[in-house]
């Protein structure tokens, strides 16, 4: 009697449609968490922009502007930590960031935001955290 040895044409089609269908079940899982953990960076930016303001604020008496450079970025890019309002400011953000961000003042509080375009898709998500309440405003979160 001969031994078998390897597998039949059968055998590794079912093997093949078995890996294809979890390859079509994770990998949009998989982009979905790795969106998710991006925007986690907008959530920690807003927040020491924050903080960096409230201190500005408890220092100098007042809050301080610092407006957005250049395009929403639809990939990573280096924050403008040499510009002279984030210096200012004490913010400084090392490696790279997915998001332009700003402060406005907005009476007597002010509104850091971030703004990106994860998917390059040019539909941007924005979060927005308000100086008075330090409330959170997301708008399409993983865009």
């Amino acid at each position: 009697m001969r031994k078998r040895h390897g597998f039949t044409l059968v055998e590794l089609s079912y093997v093949i449609a078995v890996m294809g269908l979890l390859a079509a079940v994770t990998i949009p899982t998989y982009q979905q968490l790795v969106r998710r953990a991006q925007a986690d960076e907008a959530r920690a930016v807003l927040q020491r922009l924050a903080h960096a303001e409230l201190q500005h604020r408890r220092d100098h008496g007042r809050y301080l502007a610092c407006g957005a450079t250049g395009e929403v970025p639809t990939a990573p890019t280096a924050f403008p930590n040499d510009a002279e309002c984030w210096k200012a400011l004490g913010v400084q953000v090392d490696g790279q960031v997915r998001y332009r961000y700003q402060v406005e003042l907005d009476g007597a509080s002010f509104t850091a935001i971030a703004e990106g375009d994860l998917d390059a898709d040019k539909t941007t998500s924005r979060f927005a955290l308000h100086g008075e309440g330090l409330r959170l405003e997301v708008v399409r979160e993983l865009e």
